[in-house]
């Protein structure tokens, strides 16, 4: 059996994603001031206690949440599994002899583990269409109409749409080609067609009483996910899980800098918009003197994404 690549370090890949969620999160800061200063004045509206801006943008930072908090479950389930084999083998050594049509202990971890899985993989894939709804607000002619993933990036392939000629949309094509256009395949796939699966592996350290369980990736899973993971290799489902969550972040991450590209060559930064009788948030540049987007910080540390690529 070849090696199954796998997490040793849990919490060491749950401290990454979320220092890579609080970056994710200065970028999304950074659009909707932009939104504030270049393009909409929202500085003391409000609908309900918050704009419309900061409600997309919480949208989508409750469904990177939401994975992640997923895949802590998922990690934390994976222990309960492995101490409630350990207590099962220690009770009774053969408790997992004599199952030649497959193991229903084991089959029914996976069928735990597999779940938890799911639920990642559809927040994950729901943050491009709530991205969509995001670039259509603050870039689009008509605000309110709500685009899908896959209706922007036809957009952005049109030279008479009005997404054409803009900085990010160059970024949103080549992050759909490379990544999620399969993966929406995939969640299709779950929701339609057919259950995820794996394959549990367990090993038990006779002395100790130690039991390791890695749930292996189907090939279906690989061929699925080839475009982050090497179909070649074995991988254990929490080690997928951590790749697609970070792969998310970082492809989420990708069209935002288009986005600050934009802001930054194609509108003028030293005339923010203003409200009749009403006030605008500024930055002062100390050396030129000018007015400058309040968002400027939050991109910089935005930009540290580039760190984990």
């Amino acid at each position: 059996m070849s090696k199954i690549i796998f997490i040793d370090r849990p919490q060491e890949k749950l401290d990454e994603i979320q220092s890579l969620i609080e970056i994710v999160y200065e970028g999304f800061m950074a659009l909707a001031i932009d939104y504030g200063y270049h393009v909409n004045n929202v500085f003391g509206q409000s609908k309900d206690g918050k704009h419309e801006i900061y409600e997309l943008r919480d949208n989508i930072n409750y469904r990177i949440r939401s994975a992640n908090l997923h895949f802590y479950l998922l990690i934390t389930r994976k222990l309960e599994i492995e101490n409630r084999f350990a207590k099962m083998l220690k009770d009774k050594p053969t408790v997992f002899n004599g199952y030649f049509m497959g193991n229903p202990y084991f089959e029914m971890a996976s069928d735990e583990i597999m779940a938890i899985y799911d639920s990642i993989v559809f927040h994950l894939s729901s943050c491009f269409d709530y991205l969509a709804m995001l670039t259509q607000f603050v870039f689009g002619e008509n605000q309110q109409t709500k685009l899908q993933w896959i209706t922007l990036v036809k957009h952005c392939h049109n030279n008479k749409s009005e997404f054409a000629k803009r900085k990010f949309a160059e970024n949103i094509k080549k992050v759909n080609s490379e990544f999620v256009s399969k993966f929406n395949d995939y969640r299709a796939e779950l929701i339609h067609r057919k259950k995820s699966t794996s394959f549990a592996n367990l090993t038990w350290e006779i002395n100790s009483g130690k039991v390791t369980t890695q749930f292996k990736c189907s090939e279906k899973i690989k061929s699925n996910l080839k475009k982050i993971i090497d179909r070649d290799l074995e991988y254990c489902i929490s080690y997928a899980s951590f790749e697609l969550i970070k792969q998310t972040l970082l492809k989420i991450s990708d069209v935002l800098n288009g986005m600050n590209d934009e802001f930054r060559e194609n509108y003028n930064e030293h005339s923010p918009k203003m409200n009749i009788g009403g006030f605008q948030i500024i930055s002062m540049n100390p050396e030129t003197k000018f007015a400058e987007s309040p968002s400027l910080e939050y991109w910089k540390k935005f930009m540290e994404y580039k760190n984990f690529c």
